[in-house]
């Protein structure tokens, strides 16, 4: 990349000097003009666009400084150096409100003027490659945003969202036909015995299946105005039915309809289950669990059925079924996070919450249990985990739950079931911890005399800065600038011996480029000024 700069001076003798004596092609910079005094620079710049205008202040008929500010105003993106040779603060005054990237003065120093160029193109650089990185990705965006979508609307599904503006802002970003207010309703549909159907086809098979199973929910969905359609899973298919379909009643006819189609067009058995209806829209999760519970049923009734909960459950049970399910859901969160006491807190609720009415089936106690057994497995083989080889002779825990006749040591029996699994993850955090805090020590150790910062380090151990923050207090006891900081003064107080380095220079190399800033960070530290920290070992 060539960058394009014009030189204006009303000396003669100075602009032909900088253009001709700097070997300005190796840095990138090709001198497309140069201008006599501020009016002319004005106009090239106007015809010609240049990156970077370096321009004496004082030139007849227009100075540099007007000829800047006119650019300003027009909004031309040029890039600004100002050479004076006045040492006058009113100049540099004006120069910094121009937002200026540099400002030289007159006698000029060759070197000093490639390091201001250098500065200014290394500048630019790094602005069109943010650019160009900020196109592509969302280019990306574009290209994903399908996937997006459901990613989104799985997460709605899974009660993530807490607020209802947050989930507001994604319905507009992904332009998604559901409103705020009304009332919804979910349907699930799953292939009938899916093993058993794909077992002989290919993983592309399977694939295509999923992707011809949504483009008809969507086909129907979108033809009636009646919601959204989407894949949950390779076999778990959601439609949110809106207002419109709950008041005429739609949903069922709808469903029928999908099972209809599916049928015909690919030869296979499907069911829906259908939840009850919510009025708020971050209660949808419960609709979607009440949907997926509701197939269960289909083994009474058969392939391709339609299945509503409500035929099946109890306004009331259902009520305290969601209850049950949050504490559920909290109780595995806690238990990936390593924490014991919110673990024994949430399996304490679940207990108090389907033993209060001392009238729940037995058969009703242990089917939370095991399928809060199933819950946990089902999570640890999400995160790569095998329940085996963390719980001693898993595979009879469930003959084990339905032995217990006592719920009191049915708890017990659960509580050590999921303290075993918490002891596990908390013991991985603080491995993974202890291995992130080594890992950001031994980058400080290398890179302390640059400028360290914590978002760079964050980008380092691919974590966010507040994470880190968060877990190198946690573990060490002070937090990362504290660290950084000791580690830059016992540098310096080695660096100190050495006669034969200037204060200056000990503290640019241990990263401070003002030495006045160093030597009271050093007193701060040490409780003397650098100076005096050397006087205390005399050379001869």
């Amino acid at each position: 990349m060539t960058l394009k700069m014009i030189i204006a001076d009303d000396e003669y003798n100075v602009r032909e000097g900088m253009k001709e004596l700097i070997p300005w092609e190796d840095m990138g910079i090709e001198v497309v003009a140069v201008a006599a005094d501020g009016q002319e620079a004005f106009d090239l710049c106007r015809s010609l666009k240049p990156d970077i205008l370096l321009t004496d202040i004082r030139m007849p008929m227009m100075d540099g400084l007007e000829a800047a500010l006119k650019l300003k105003e027009l909004d031309e993106q040029v890039r600004l150096i100002i050479i004076s040779g006045a040492q006058d603060f009113n100049y540099a005054k004006t120069a910094l409100q121009l937002n200026a990237d540099g400002y030289i003065l007159k006698p000029i120093k060759i070197n000093e003027l490639q390091e201001t160029v250098s500065k200014v193109v290394s500048s630019i650089t790094m602005e069109r490659n943010r650019e160009e990185h900020e196109l592509r990705l969302k280019q990306q965006l574009q290209e994903n945003m399908p996937a997006l979508r459901e990613k989104f609307l799985a997460s709605l599904m899974q009660g993530i969202y807490k607020t209802e503006q947050e989930v507001q802002e994604k319905l507009i970003f992904f332009n998604l036909p559901l409103a705020m207010v009304g009332s919804w309703r979910v349907a699930v549909l799953r292939v009938d015995e899916y093993e058993e159907a794909i077992k002989r086809y290919s993983e592309e098979y399977k694939q295509l299946l999923s992707f011809s199973i949504t483009n008809i929910l969507e086909e129907i969905v979108n033809r009636s105005r009646v919601g959204v359609a989407f894949a949950m899973s390779e076999n778990e298919f959601v439609v949110i039915f809106n207002q419109t379909a709950l008041s005429s009643g739609q949903h069922v006819d709808l469903c029928q309809e999908m099972i209809d189609c599916i049928n015909t067009f690919l030869k296979i058995p499907i069911s829906a289950g259908i939840g009850n209806p919510v009025q708020k829209i971050l209660e949808l999760h419960h609709s979607c669990h009440e949907a997926s519970s509701a197939i269960e049923y289909r083994f009474f009734t058969g392939k391709n059925s339609v299945l509503q909960i409500s035929d099946f459950t109890t306004n009331r049970v259902g009520s305290e079924y969601h209850s049950v399910y949050e504490e559920q859901i909290k109780l595995l969160n806690f238990m990936k996070l390593g924490n014991h006491e919110e673990v024994a807190n949430k399996l304490q609720d679940i207990f108090d919450s389907v033993c209060a009415s001392h009238n729940s089936p037995a058969g009703y106690v242990q089917s939370i249990c095991i399928e809060l057994i199933n819950m946990a497995s089902k999570t640890l083989y999400e995160l790569g985990e095998n329940i085996e080889s963390i719980v001693d002779n898993f595979s009879a825990i469930f003959s084990e739950v339905y032995n217990k006749r006592d719920a009191a040591e049915l708890q017990d029996m659960m509580q050590a079931f999921f303290s075993r699994l918490t002891d596990y993850f908390s013991l991985k955090h603080s491995q993974k911890n202890s291995h992130t805090i080594k890992k950001i020590k031994d980058i400080i150790a290398q890179k302390y005399m640059e400028n360290l910062t914590i978002a760079r380090l964050s980008e380092e151990v691919f974590l966010s800065p507040n994470y880190i923050s968060l877990i190198f207090k946690q573990e060490t006891g002070e937090n990362i600038t504290e660290y950084v900081t000791k580690v830059r003064m016992e540098a310096a107080k080695e660096l100190l011996k050495d006669n034969d380095l200037k204060i200056l220079e000990v503290a640019e190399m241990v990263g401070y480029e003002n030495a006045t800033y160093f030597s009271t960070v050093f007193k701060k530290y040490t409780g003397i000024h650098p100076q005096k920290y050397r006087s205390l070992f005399p050379h001869d």
